[in-house]
């Protein structure tokens, strides 16, 4: 395990965040938006925020192809736009395919954009399993990124809440063990011997 400082720009300053990672595991992260421009300059925004994690990201311009691509990498974190019919008419919403990406794998997080600041789409995003709603403004990869941020340190304390979890567990065993033997022992010792 290894600390990444990760430079993630406040709306009024600078700060460096610290997250711990596991080395071993890569992140798979999808982006699933119909702007092409939008969609390559975040993955770049990612890569550079994250530069020192071990991250994989994949583009998709429709819900489809993400749906198509989705059981065989089964990413840990998807971004997802709301709309993703602005293209291609009959094109599945974000909704159709959060709700899809929830019923395949529930651990997978979802963070939403839409250009759109009703708090109904929010509300409704949140509904339906995502972990986070970003409103595509100017500070759109900042809050992004941060809302990454937060992702992973989650994931991260959780897997440390389980690992410490088991290590109890095993703790708990090897006593239950040894005061088993204890009371063997005695049943066994020949009662008055000194």
């Amino acid at each position: 395990m290894i600390f990444i400082y990760s430079k993630i720009s406040e709306p009024s300053a600078n700060t460096q965040k610290i997250i711990s990672v596991n080395t071993k595991n890569q992140i798979n992260i999808f982006i699933v938006d119909d702007n092409k421009v939008f969609t390559l300059a975040l993955k770049a925004d990612i890569e550079m925020a994250f530069k020192n994690m071990f991250i994989k990201i994949y583009t998709f311009e429709t819900g489809e192809s993400c749906i198509e691509r989705f059981r065989r990498v089964m990413p840990e974190l998807v971004i997802l736009d709301f709309y993703l019919n602005s293209k291609i008419a009959d094109a599945v919403d974000g909704i159709r395919v959060l709700d899809w990406i929830k019923k395949e794998n529930n651990k997978t997080d979802v963070i939403m954009l839409t250009s759109n600041d009703h708090i109904d789409i929010a509300l409704e995003s949140l509904k339906h399993g995502a972990s986070d709603y970003v409103v595509k403004t100017e500070t759109q990869f900042k809050k992004i990124n941060y809302s990454l941020l937060n992702l992973f340190k989650t994931r991260e304390a959780k897997t440390e809440a389980r690992r410490y979890k088991r290590l109890l567990f095993v703790l708990f065993f090897f006593v239950l063990i040894f005061m088993a033997g204890i009371k063997v022992v005695q049943m066994f010792a020949p009662h008055g011997a000194p």
